[in-house]
């Protein structure tokens, strides 16, 4: 993957200046916004992750309580108790520490985007992913969250970048730094678990061509063995509490039950769940065994209701306006159409413009494709998609310099 762009390096850095600039400055003007009106901007997962980041900054390890001691993903709890420790003291001041974190966070999707754009295509591709990722509406609307999406997406747009430069060097270095970083990741959001093992096989299968496939695949197994380095600590921390391997965290059980039964409609909906009967003394990994139970029967007495539901979970996690009540009115649906659907569309022509580059197609479509299984079998929202977006504005950067006719990449580039 060589970058051998149209655009000069002198232009492409002007404008990488301004597009930094406005990024920065349109983070700064939400923060100070929601310092405001933190209304909006209040999610109860939130609130789950300040609690967590007092028993950290305490010394007590990423409980939740006395009956939940592994059942939040750690790292962005970890971050927020470094704002504890520094004196923020109340939770709205753990918060805005939070945000904080996720509007630098931002910033740095806005440079890796970039970056990625430049070395799989040219500088205009990067630049257009770039500046899209800088002022993109929902984007921005997380960025003023304390959630862990702005973290994670950081992080695995640092992860595959470091793949993308082992395919263009061949050091085994930098597939193990791919894998640190994905382990971070996976301790940030466990949903994406196994999405490492997918990036591991691509890096076999599209590297395999040009060494030897014995190479590709140790290549594949050093930045595993980083993933499990990273997760190390935690898988031996929940062994020793439970005598039971757990990866990240407890509770995909009772996830599993928002999602499928007679009271799932492909949103979220933990307090509609009826809960089957566990014995009092069980913890949670037992808790977690018995409602995931619960919901593989329920799914296999009802695979057409379960189908219609996974269907309904793609709808809401690929919706071009937001799902959740507050956010129905004209003024936010008109932000949706004006906003997504572009993207939307510019990424299929995107697509269809670099159908004969399968190995770099699949690079930026899979994490969208692993995200989308994921969540037709968990809940839906627009929210799990937002990992995949920004390799869509790459795409769509692509789709964007074919209907102005430029070239999104120079007649001596190279993709690999």
């Amino acid at each position: 993957m060589t970058d051998q762009s149209d655009m000069d390096r002198e232009r492409y850095g002007r404008w990488m200046k301004i597009v930094v600039v406005v990024a920065c400055a349109v983070r700064l003007a939400l923060l100070g916004y929601v310092s405001m009106n933190p209304g909006p901007f209040s999610f109860p997962d939130s609130d789950r992750y300040v609690r967590v980041a007092r028993h950290i900054a305490a010394g007590d390890g990423p409980i939740d309580g006395e009956t939940v001691l592994a059942g939040t993903d750690p790292v962005y709890p970890a971050m927020l108790a470094i704002g504890i420790r520094m004196g923020c003291d109340s939770d709205s001041g753990v918060m805005m520490f939070g945000r904080a974190i996720n509007a630098a966070c931002g910033v740095g999707v806005v440079l890796m985007v970039a970056a990625l754009g430049v070395r799989l295509f040219s500088r205009r591709v990067g630049l257009f992913a770039g500046a899209w990722s800088a002022i993109d509406p929902i984007l921005l609307f997380f960025n003023a969250l304390a959630l862990t999406e702005l973290p994670y997406i950081a992080m695995l747009m640092g992860a595959v970048l470091l793949i993308a430069k082992y395919s263009d060097t061949r050091r085994l270095g930098f597939a193990m730094a791919a894998g640190v970083v994905f382990g971070i990741a996976t301790l940030t959001r466990s949903s994406g678990l196994f999405l490492p093992i997918l990036f591991a096989v691509w890096m076999v299968v599209a590297c395999g061509r040009e060494m030897k496939r014995r190479q590709a695949a140790m290549a594949g197994i050093v930045m595993l063995a980083g993933v499990l380095i990273v997760m190390s600590p935690v898988i031996h921390r929940n062994y020793s509490l439970f005598g039971a391997f757990v990866p990240v965290r407890t509770g995909s059980g009772a996830s599993l039950m928002e999602a499928l039964g007679p009271w799932a409609d492909g949103g979220p909906g933990m307090d509609r769940i009826a809960y089957p009967h566990v014995v009092d003394d069980a913890n949670e990994v037992e808790r977690d065994r018995v409602y995931r139970e619960a919901a593989v029967d329920w799914a296999s007495a009802h695979p057409e209701e379960t189908v219609r539901l996974a269907i309904r979970k793609l709808s809401r996690t690929w919706s071009i306006t937001i799902n959740a009540d507050a956010f129905q009115s004209g003024f936010y649906a008109a932000i949706g159409w004006i906003s997504v659907a572009p993207v939307f569309l510019l990424a299929l022509i995107g697509i269809w413009r670099i159908r004969g580059k399968w190995r770099v197609l699949v690079l930026l479509l899979l994490p969208g494709a692993y995200f989308t299984l994921v969540h037709m079998v968990f809940v839906g929202s627009v929210r799990y998609r937002l990992p995949a977006m920004p390799f869509l504005f790459i795409l769509a950067a692509i789709g964007l310099c074919a209907s102005l006719r430029m070239p999104e990449r120079s007649q001596s580039e190279q993709v690999h």
